[in-house]
């Protein structure tokens, strides 16, 4: 190559080449795909060349698990890539050899993820994956030399991407991928070629805009009454599409009734499930009951019945068949349904003319619903959606729209007998207590001491679902199995002894909290307070100390007490001022009272009468006493002189 006439090093070309790749904005073409919605490429589009060696894409899913990719090539070979447990997961089968691997974590639902792998040509630990911007290495359950080249002719088939057609065209190994994501696809990329969403061979269940997983619509039919009559268009059509989620624990119930004349239904009989159909409206109809009795176990069922004219097949979560029936002859092959109401659950009146004989069971169905799917068509075929229970029905009786409540599904009747609690419809015996009859139903507490799990002579308590062992004072344990360290190595006077979670006794075993004036290992040693801190205090602000076995004895200075002689004596705590402010020191108090607040009289020891104060003194007081005196005597002089004269 030449550049301004100057040749260019095949290196240089190689980095510009992959500058400009890298430079070239990502085509967004936002894809919805719905539960069981697909895109599909037929045989010979070869959409994913080039994915080898490089693959690229955006996406955010909303179920736990399902396919996003999946390359069907000759018999048994194919390459499939979805989600499982919160991360990637690849499987394949090329030239007889089989693969499985993740690729990444942290691919959390109902958030969009960047995702680039490259080297998917080896499928082992040499394959890179980034996932919003973090590399991974990836984790190989089956660890093979593969050669994966979508050129090869081994692989040239059909590609579907964000779901499948049907089960039957999936060669997959193993359950992991067996589901539809519900996924929405930004942009995908096969080596430097944009694949084209928007130009599927065919496609189903397909939206241009992407929306935020919502929770399913769930019910809680809570009586024997229950049901629930959904809105949906009941136009007679030839093919109808029903799918839903259950839970129960009851072994009857109706979980849909589509009729008016003619009918499709589908109820639970004995723990299996019956199929019915009658395209005609009239007759017998013909229904199939599986095989499996273990519908009601108590965790969450999907199925999902597709009726196309006069056969109507009944396939579990991932697509698998478990029961079809055939209506009539050749000619019923082309009819529509002839249905006016979809009752899910129940029927208003089970007991009503308008529904067929041959419905044998007409008893509400008792748990949870799930996620209910209705379509309807004719000529061009269109994917179930979502129908809201509350939001969607014409009437309904006997039902709670806001959770799934286990115990919510008894309330016909009561689970009051010992023992016993309702789950999913049924009364049921309770952790801890047997059976001991079925109908009526009887519960007994198990004894859990029998036989007796105590050893070492321990006496053994039954409890529910539970027991406990009273040991000896050697042992400690659940079942007085193991030897108390406390036991084989005491602790001494008086200490309090802690036992420690160790198999084997020994005195690391265990703690000893020793009692005041002891100290050691064992609190066997005396505790010298008048020289070391102990757990016993040691002298403070004392004269002198004495020490004796456990124990001391402290001469306190002036102004302390206490065993250590670390308190401060209160003199104020008696309250001797009474009104007054009482003023603590270490010798002694004073009161600082309210008639002299500002402390004129010194050291006041209470707060009583505040004497006069005396300004004459002894002397001048003694010299007034004496003119005092010689003033009577001068005074009685004179009366005495004057009597005289006037004698």
């Amino acid at each position: 190559m030449l550049l301004y006439g100057v040749a260019v090093p095949t290196s240089f070309r190689v980095v510009v080449t992959v500058l400009l790749v890298a430079l070239v904005p990502q085509a967004k073409c936002e894809k919805f795909i719905d539960k069981n919605g697909y895109l599909k490429w037929n045989l010979g589009s070869n959409v994913l060349v080039g994915a080898e060696t490089r693959l690229e894409f955006t996406f955010r899913y909303c179920n736990n698990k399902g396919v996003l990719i999946y390359q069907q090539g000759e018999g048994r070979n194919f390459f499939a890539l979805g989600v499982n447990d919160q991360r990637l997961y690849i499987e394949a089968s090329i030239d007889g050899l089989a693969v499985e691997m993740y690729a990444g974590e942290n691919v959390l639902r109902n958030q969009t993820h960047d995702v680039t792998i490259t080297n998917l040509r080896t499928l082992n630990a040499n394959t890179g994956v980034i996932i919003d911007g973090i590399a991974y290495t990836p984790e190989v359950i089956t660890d093979v030399v593969v050669d994966l080249d979508f050129s090869r002719s081994i692989l040239v088939g059909e590609t579907q991407i964000g779901g499948y057609e049907s089960i039957d065209q999936l060669r997959l190994n193993t359950q992991r991928l067996k589901a539809y994501p519900i996924v929405c696809i930004d942009f995908m990329r096969a080596g430097q070629t944009d694949i084209d969403l928007n130009n599927p061979d065919s496609s189903l269940g397909v939206t241009d805009r992407c929306v935020v997983c919502l929770p399913p619509s769930v019910v809680t039919l809570t009586k024997t009454t229950s049901f629930l009559e959904m809105k949906v268009d009941s136009t007679p059509r030839s093919n109808t599409i029903i799918s839903i989620n259950f839970r129960t624990k009851a072994p009857d119930g109706v979980l849909f009734y589509f009729g008016g004349p003619a009918y499709l239904a589908l109820y639970l009989e004995g723990g299996a499930l019956v199929l019915r159909l009658n395209t005609r409206g009239s007759g017998a109809d013909t229904k199939y009951k599986t095989t499996r009795t273990t519908f009601n176990d108590g965790e969450m069922q999907e199925v999902s019945v597709t009726r196309t004219g006069n056969m109507a097949t009944l396939v579990d979560g991932a697509g698998n068949i478990i029961a079809r029936v055939t209506f009539g002859g050749s000619q019923n092959s082309a009819q529509a349904l002839n249905a006016d109401r979809l009752y899910v659950g129940g029927f208003p009146d089970a007991n009503s003319a308008d529904l067929s004989s041959d419905i044998e069971v007409r008893q509400s169905f008792r748990g949870c619903l799930e996620e209910l799917r209705f379509s309807s068509y004719s000529a061009v075929e269109e994917a179930p959606t979502q129908i809201n229970f509350e939001n969607q029905n014409e009437a309904s009786r006997d039902v709670d729209f806001s959770a799934c409540l286990e115990s919510a599904s008894c309330q016909s009747y009561s689970c009051t007998g010992e023992g016993q609690q309702c789950s999913m419809g049924v009364c049921e015996c309770i952790r801890g207590y047997g059976v001991l009859s079925q109908d009526p139903l009887e519960c007994y507490n198990i004894d859990d001491c029998s036989p007796n799990p105590c050893q070492n002579g321990a006496v053994c308590t039954d409890k529910i679902a539970d027991y406990n062992c009273t040991c000896t004072d050697r042992y400690k344990g659940k079942n007085c199995s193991v030897i108390r360290n406390c036991y084989d190595f005491p602790c001494l006077n008086g200490a309090e002894c802690i036992e420690l979670d160790t198999p084997t006794p020994s005195a690391a075993g265990r703690n000893c909290s020793c009692a005041p004036g002891y100290k050691g290992v064992d609190c066997g040693q005396d505790c010298d307070e008048c020289t070391e801190q102990c757990n016993s205090g040691i002298c403070v602000n004392s004269i002198s100390c004495e020490n004796s076995i456990g124990d001391f004895v402290c001469e306190c200075k002036e102004g302390y007490e206490g065993k250590d002689c670390s308190n401060e004596i209160d003199h104020c705590k008696d309250n001797p001022c009474g009104t007054g402010i009482c003023n603590n020191f270490l010798t002694g108090y004073n009161c600082t009272c309210p008639d002299d607040p500002t402390g004129a009289v010194p050291n006041r020891q209470s707060c009583g009468s505040l004497q006069a104060p005396n300004p004459i003194s002894p002397a001048a007081l003694a010299a007034i006493l004496v003119c005092l005196s010689f003033f009577i005597q001068v005074v009685t002089g004179q009366h005495t002189a004057g009597t005289r004269q006037r004698s």
